[in-house]
Protein backbone atom coordinates (compact mmCIF):
# COMPACT_ATOMS: atom_id res chain seq x y z
CA UNK A 1 0.00 0.00 0.00
CA UNK A 2 2.78 2.43 0.91
CA UNK A 3 4.62 1.76 -2.35
CA UNK A 4 1.40 2.36 -4.24
CA UNK A 5 0.86 5.73 -2.54
CA UNK A 6 4.46 6.73 -3.15
CA UNK A 7 4.01 5.89 -6.83
CA UNK A 8 0.85 7.99 -6.94
CA UNK A 9 2.66 10.90 -5.30
CA UNK A 10 5.44 10.59 -7.87
CA UNK A 11 2.97 10.64 -10.76
CA UNK A 12 1.19 13.65 -9.28
CA UNK A 13 4.47 15.51 -8.98
CA UNK A 14 5.27 14.74 -12.61
CA UNK A 15 1.84 15.96 -13.73
CA UNK A 16 2.11 19.14 -11.67
CA UNK A 17 5.52 20.30 -12.84
CA UNK A 18 4.49 21.20 -16.44
CA UNK A 19 1.57 23.21 -15.09
CA UNK A 20 3.71 25.13 -12.62
CA UNK A 21 6.03 26.01 -15.47
CA UNK A 22 3.11 27.21 -17.59
CA UNK A 23 1.26 29.22 -14.97
CA UNK A 24 2.85 32.48 -13.82
CA UNK A 25 2.49 33.01 -10.07
CA UNK A 26 0.91 36.21 -8.77
CA UNK A 27 1.74 36.36 -5.11
CA UNK A 28 -1.36 38.01 -3.77
CA UNK A 29 -3.89 35.62 -5.27
CA UNK A 30 -2.38 32.23 -5.93
CA UNK A 31 0.01 30.04 -3.96
CA UNK A 32 3.24 29.08 -5.65
CA UNK A 33 3.39 25.75 -7.47
CA UNK A 34 5.48 22.84 -6.23
CA UNK A 35 9.19 23.42 -6.75
CA UNK A 36 10.85 20.51 -8.63
CA UNK A 37 13.67 20.11 -6.09
CA UNK A 38 11.15 20.13 -3.24
CA UNK A 39 9.21 17.38 -5.02
CA UNK A 40 12.25 15.15 -5.43
CA UNK A 41 13.31 15.70 -1.82
CA UNK A 42 9.80 14.89 -0.60
CA UNK A 43 9.72 11.62 -2.54
CA UNK A 44 13.04 10.57 -1.06
CA UNK A 45 11.69 11.03 2.44
CA UNK A 46 8.43 9.14 1.95
CA UNK A 47 9.80 5.68 2.88
CA UNK A 48 9.90 6.69 6.54
CA UNK A 49 6.53 8.48 6.58
CA UNK A 50 3.34 6.89 7.98
CA UNK A 51 0.58 6.10 5.50
CA UNK A 52 -1.76 8.82 6.75
CA UNK A 53 0.98 11.42 6.32
CA UNK A 54 1.60 10.20 2.77
CA UNK A 55 -2.10 10.63 2.07
CA UNK A 56 -1.99 14.19 3.40
CA UNK A 57 0.96 14.98 1.15
CA UNK A 58 -0.91 13.45 -1.78
CA UNK A 59 -3.95 15.62 -1.01
CA UNK A 60 -1.77 18.75 -0.97
CA UNK A 61 -0.18 17.88 -4.31
CA UNK A 62 -3.58 17.17 -5.86
CA UNK A 63 -4.91 20.49 -4.64
CA UNK A 64 -1.91 22.29 -6.12
CA UNK A 65 -2.42 20.44 -9.40
CA UNK A 66 -6.09 21.45 -9.57
CA UNK A 67 -5.27 25.06 -8.72
CA UNK A 68 -2.56 25.20 -11.38
CA UNK A 69 -4.89 23.69 -13.98
CA UNK A 70 -7.67 26.14 -13.11
CA UNK A 71 -5.23 29.02 -13.30
CA UNK A 72 -4.01 27.89 -16.72
CA UNK A 73 -7.61 27.77 -17.99
CA UNK A 74 -8.29 31.28 -16.66
CA UNK A 75 -5.16 32.64 -18.30
CA UNK A 76 -6.13 31.10 -21.63
CA UNK A 77 -9.59 32.68 -21.35
CA UNK A 78 -8.26 36.13 -20.53
CA UNK A 79 -5.74 35.90 -23.36
CA UNK A 80 -8.62 35.04 -25.71
CA UNK A 81 -10.46 38.19 -24.56
CA UNK A 82 -7.35 40.32 -25.03
CA UNK A 83 -6.80 38.90 -28.52
CA UNK A 84 -10.40 39.72 -29.52
CA UNK A 85 -9.97 43.29 -28.27
CA UNK A 86 -6.69 43.74 -30.12
CA UNK A 87 -8.29 42.37 -33.29
CA UNK A 88 -11.11 44.90 -33.01
CA UNK A 89 -13.74 42.20 -32.49
CA UNK A 90 -14.54 43.13 -28.87
CA UNK A 91 -14.75 46.55 -27.22
CA UNK A 92 -13.38 47.41 -23.82
CA UNK A 93 -16.86 48.61 -22.86
CA UNK A 94 -18.29 45.15 -23.42
CA UNK A 95 -15.31 43.21 -22.07
CA UNK A 96 -15.27 45.33 -18.89
CA UNK A 97 -19.03 45.69 -18.44
CA UNK A 98 -18.74 44.40 -14.84
CA UNK A 99 -16.04 46.92 -13.91
CA UNK A 100 -16.75 50.19 -12.11
CA UNK A 101 -14.02 52.66 -11.22
CA UNK A 102 -13.71 55.43 -8.65
CA UNK A 103 -10.72 57.71 -8.39
CA UNK A 104 -8.78 60.74 -9.55
CA UNK A 105 -7.85 62.23 -12.91
CA UNK A 106 -5.87 59.15 -13.91
CA UNK A 107 -9.14 57.22 -13.81
CA UNK A 108 -11.09 60.11 -15.36
CA UNK A 109 -8.89 59.65 -18.41
CA UNK A 110 -10.87 56.51 -19.26
CA UNK A 111 -13.96 58.71 -19.65
CA UNK A 112 -12.18 61.64 -21.30
CA UNK A 113 -10.74 59.31 -23.95
CA UNK A 114 -14.15 57.63 -24.37
CA UNK A 115 -12.75 54.18 -23.63
CA UNK A 116 -15.19 52.96 -20.95
CA UNK A 117 -18.82 53.70 -20.14
CA UNK A 118 -19.09 57.07 -18.43
CA UNK A 119 -21.75 55.75 -16.04
CA UNK A 120 -19.24 53.19 -14.77
CA UNK A 121 -16.71 55.83 -13.75
CA UNK A 122 -16.76 58.00 -10.64
CA UNK A 123 -13.68 60.15 -11.04
CA UNK A 124 -12.62 63.77 -11.13
CA UNK A 125 -9.50 65.87 -11.37
CA UNK A 126 -7.61 66.37 -8.08
CA UNK A 127 -9.88 63.90 -6.28
CA UNK A 128 -9.00 62.95 -2.72
CA UNK A 129 -10.67 60.47 -0.39
CA UNK A 130 -13.35 63.11 0.17
CA UNK A 131 -14.46 62.34 -3.38
CA UNK A 132 -14.93 58.67 -2.52
CA UNK A 133 -16.81 59.55 0.63
CA UNK A 134 -19.09 61.96 -1.29
CA UNK A 135 -19.86 59.37 -3.96
CA UNK A 136 -20.22 56.37 -1.67
CA UNK A 137 -24.02 56.19 -1.89
CA UNK A 138 -23.96 56.56 -5.70
CA UNK A 139 -21.43 53.77 -6.02
CA UNK A 140 -23.40 51.51 -3.70
CA UNK A 141 -26.55 52.14 -5.73
CA UNK A 142 -24.85 50.66 -8.81
CA UNK A 143 -24.11 47.34 -7.03
CA UNK A 144 -20.90 46.94 -9.05
CA UNK A 145 -19.67 43.38 -9.57
CA UNK A 146 -16.09 44.72 -9.56
CA UNK A 147 -15.03 48.05 -8.08
CA UNK A 148 -11.55 49.46 -8.71
CA UNK A 149 -10.38 52.32 -6.49
CA UNK A 150 -7.48 54.66 -7.28
CA UNK A 151 -6.80 57.36 -4.70
CA UNK A 152 -3.72 58.82 -3.09
CA UNK A 153 -1.62 60.65 -5.66
CA UNK A 154 -3.33 63.95 -4.83
CA UNK A 155 -2.85 63.31 -1.12
CA UNK A 156 0.73 62.14 -1.15
CA UNK A 157 3.06 63.88 1.28
CA UNK A 158 6.60 63.65 2.55
CA UNK A 159 5.37 63.26 6.14
CA UNK A 160 4.58 59.94 7.82
CA UNK A 161 1.64 61.43 9.74
CA UNK A 162 -0.15 62.27 6.49
CA UNK A 163 0.49 58.76 5.16
CA UNK A 164 -0.94 57.20 8.32
CA UNK A 165 -4.00 59.44 8.15
CA UNK A 166 -4.54 58.55 4.49
CA UNK A 167 -4.42 54.81 5.21
CA UNK A 168 -6.68 55.13 8.24
CA UNK A 169 -9.33 57.08 6.32
CA UNK A 170 -9.07 54.83 3.26
CA UNK A 171 -9.49 51.75 5.47
CA UNK A 172 -12.64 53.21 7.00
CA UNK A 173 -14.21 53.94 3.60
CA UNK A 174 -13.38 50.50 2.21
CA UNK A 175 -14.92 48.86 5.27
CA UNK A 176 -18.09 50.84 4.61
CA UNK A 177 -18.07 49.58 1.01
CA UNK A 178 -17.53 46.00 2.19
CA UNK A 179 -20.44 46.34 4.57
CA UNK A 180 -22.80 47.79 1.96
CA UNK A 181 -21.54 45.74 -1.00
CA UNK A 182 -20.75 42.27 0.37
CA UNK A 183 -20.87 40.67 -3.10
CA UNK A 184 -18.65 43.25 -4.80
CA UNK A 185 -15.07 42.39 -5.64
CA UNK A 186 -13.12 45.41 -4.40
CA UNK A 187 -9.69 46.08 -5.90
CA UNK A 188 -7.37 48.85 -4.74
CA UNK A 189 -5.10 50.27 -7.42
CA UNK A 190 -1.63 51.08 -6.18
CA UNK A 191 -0.42 54.55 -7.10
CA UNK A 192 0.77 54.86 -10.68
CA UNK A 193 4.46 55.63 -11.13
CA UNK A 194 5.35 59.10 -12.41
CA UNK A 195 8.12 60.40 -14.65
CA UNK A 196 10.46 61.84 -12.04
CA UNK A 197 12.30 63.89 -14.67
CA UNK A 198 9.11 65.94 -15.03
CA UNK A 199 7.18 65.34 -11.80
CA UNK A 200 9.94 66.69 -9.58
CA UNK A 201 8.04 67.52 -6.38
CA UNK A 202 9.65 65.68 -3.44
CA UNK A 203 6.43 63.98 -2.35
CA UNK A 204 6.48 61.83 -5.50
CA UNK A 205 9.58 60.19 -4.10
CA UNK A 206 7.31 58.49 -1.56
CA UNK A 207 5.14 56.59 -4.03
CA UNK A 208 6.79 53.30 -3.08
CA UNK A 209 6.12 53.99 0.62
CA UNK A 210 2.47 54.69 -0.09
CA UNK A 211 2.17 51.56 -2.20
CA UNK A 212 3.71 49.42 0.54
CA UNK A 213 1.19 50.86 3.00
CA UNK A 214 -1.65 50.21 0.55
CA UNK A 215 -0.61 46.56 0.22
CA UNK A 216 -0.64 46.16 3.99
CA UNK A 217 -4.05 47.79 4.13
CA UNK A 218 -5.41 45.42 1.48
CA UNK A 219 -4.04 42.40 3.31
CA UNK A 220 -5.71 43.56 6.52
CA UNK A 221 -9.03 44.18 4.76
CA UNK A 222 -8.92 41.04 2.64
CA UNK A 223 -9.19 42.89 -0.67
CA UNK A 224 -7.06 42.68 -3.79
CA UNK A 225 -4.61 45.24 -5.07
CA UNK A 226 -3.51 46.01 -8.60
CA UNK A 227 0.09 47.02 -9.26
CA UNK A 228 0.12 48.94 -12.56
CA UNK A 229 3.87 49.55 -12.75
CA UNK A 230 4.46 46.53 -15.06
CA UNK A 231 2.09 48.09 -17.62
CA UNK A 232 4.65 50.88 -18.19
CA UNK A 233 7.45 48.48 -19.03
CA UNK A 234 9.93 50.95 -17.56
CA UNK A 235 9.10 53.47 -20.29
CA UNK A 236 8.31 57.16 -19.83
CA UNK A 237 6.94 57.54 -23.36
CA UNK A 238 3.30 57.49 -22.22
CA UNK A 239 3.41 60.59 -20.00
CA UNK A 240 2.24 64.09 -20.74
CA UNK A 241 4.25 67.22 -20.03
CA UNK A 242 3.59 67.00 -16.28
CA UNK A 243 5.02 63.49 -15.96
CA UNK A 244 1.81 62.28 -14.30
CA UNK A 245 -1.04 62.09 -16.78
CA UNK A 246 -1.09 59.53 -19.54
CA UNK A 247 -1.94 59.12 -23.20
CA UNK A 248 -5.00 57.37 -24.58
CA UNK A 249 -2.75 54.75 -26.18
CA UNK A 250 -1.37 53.82 -22.76
CA UNK A 251 -4.84 52.98 -21.46
CA UNK A 252 -5.89 51.14 -24.61
CA UNK A 253 -2.71 49.24 -25.40
CA UNK A 254 -1.09 48.79 -22.01
CA UNK A 255 -3.03 49.42 -18.84
CA UNK A 256 -6.38 47.83 -19.66
CA UNK A 257 -4.65 44.78 -21.13
CA UNK A 258 -2.64 44.52 -17.90
CA UNK A 259 -5.80 44.98 -15.83
CA UNK A 260 -7.72 42.24 -17.65
CA UNK A 261 -4.82 39.84 -17.35
CA UNK A 262 -4.05 40.53 -13.68
CA UNK A 263 -7.65 40.55 -12.46
CA UNK A 264 -8.58 37.69 -14.81
CA UNK A 265 -11.71 39.55 -15.86
CA UNK A 266 -13.97 37.44 -18.03
CA UNK A 267 -12.23 34.19 -17.10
Amino acid sequence: MKKFLIAVVFLCVLSLLPLTGFVAARSYRMPRGLDPEEGVSMLQDLEDVPLDEIQKKLDVIEQQRLEALARAKRELKTQEIISLIQAGQLSYRKALSDLYIAGDSLMAGLEVYNILNANHIFAEVSASLHHLESNLSKIVAKHPPILLLHYGLNMISTGDAQLNTFIRNYTSLIRQLQDKLPKTRIVVSLLFPVDRSKAVSPEFGRIDDYNSALKEMCTTLGVEWLDSAPAFGGSTAFYGADGIHLSASFYRNNWLVHLIRELEIGA
